[in-house]
């Protein structure tokens, strides 16, 4: 004990305290050096799930009662539909999708300015470079909306204006076609969002933001291009939209929902539940993210929970 340690000529208490320093050092180092090989592995691990593995990946975010769906495409590309209605969950949720480095966006689609879609999106245009944004401007009273667009003007980006007719070349064999609306917007919000369809190979994806059942009718008279591999389904399931004649002209194999829990709307409404039985349905609220991944040939999906 301290006695026998106090008895010890100086000398030899000099050498016990480098040797017991020795040892404590070299314990130290250990521990540093193992807990900097757990952080660079899981840092590692991180960043091999974000990084491009050759395939489309079209990632419903779990944002609530609202939409923002991220797409990577097979090289890397990175795009953002919507942002859903908070800004700190949108961030959170991007975190979770990007190389924790990467504040890069290549495009950013702003389907419509509802508060549930463009909410998120500020904090993007004020932290990310994005490179080109698509969307439709309208006439609506909205802060956020207004600041968005005074945050647009100093972005940067190259603004294409969301109209029926436009394709972009997200990626080698990779194309989103806008749909709708056409050159005259609609009274309601709603019926003027930006309609977008992904094709890759022998997959697509239609993302209708929250046309209601009038702008899905106009769509299937005017025989646009509607059949796709994936529907999101439009509005978050409200019964105001996802018609059966919609249903029928899309054929989707695979439908998404993207809504809240327990919403005070009670989205998705039970009509549109039941058009939808025989299909396999996956639900934000149930499931969290929902990631669509296909190489242009086949297709799968992988959820959170």
């Amino acid at each position: 004990g301290i006695t026998w340690y106090l008895a010890q000529p100086r000398e030899r208490r000099g050498e016990l305290r480098a040797s017991v320093w020795a040892k404590l050092s070299s314990r130290l180092e250990t521990r540093v050096l193992v807990g900097t090989a757990i952080i660079l592995l899981v840092l590692a691990f991180f960043t091999w799930r974000t990084l491009p593995d050759g395939r489309l990946h079209v990632v419903f975010l779990d944002v609530g009662q609202g939409d923002a769906i991220f797409i990577q495409t097979p090289s890397g590309r990175q795009v953002l539909v919507d942002g859903g209605p908070s800004e700190t969950v949108l961030l959170s949720q991007l975190g979770r999708q990007m190389p924790f480095w990467d504040r890069t966006l290549d495009l950013v689609v702003l389907t419509h300015p509802d508060a549930d879609h463009i909410t998120g999106l500020v904090p993007v245009l004020e932290r990310y470079q994005v490179e080109t944004v698509v969307f439709r401007e309208m006439e609506i009273e909205s802060e956020v909306y207004e600041y968005w667009l005074q945050l647009l003007e100093t972005e940067g980006a190259t603004v294409y204006r969301g109209e029926a007719g436009l394709r972009l070349t997200l990626d080698d064999g990779l194309e989103m076609d806008v749909l709708h609306p056409g050159a005259e917007l609609l009274e309601e919000a709603n019926n003027n969002s930006v309609v977008t369809r992904l094709t890759y190979g022998q997959v697509s994806v239609l993302l209708p933001g929250d046309i209601e059942a009038e702008v899905e009718h106009r769509l299937v008279v005017e025989g646009a291009p509607l059949r796709s591999t994936v529907l999101k389904a439009a509005h978050h399931g409200s019964c105001s939209s996802t018609t059966q004649e919609f249903l029928d002209a899309v054929d989707a194999e695979v439908v998404v929902i993207s809504v809240g829990a327990d919403n005070r709307f009670g989205h998705p409404c039970a009509e549109v539940v039941e058009r939808l039985e025989g299909l396999p349905v996956y639900r934000t609220d149930e499931q969290g993210v929902v990631e669509v991944i296909s190489d242009g040939v086949q297709m799968w999906v992988e959820t959170e929970r």
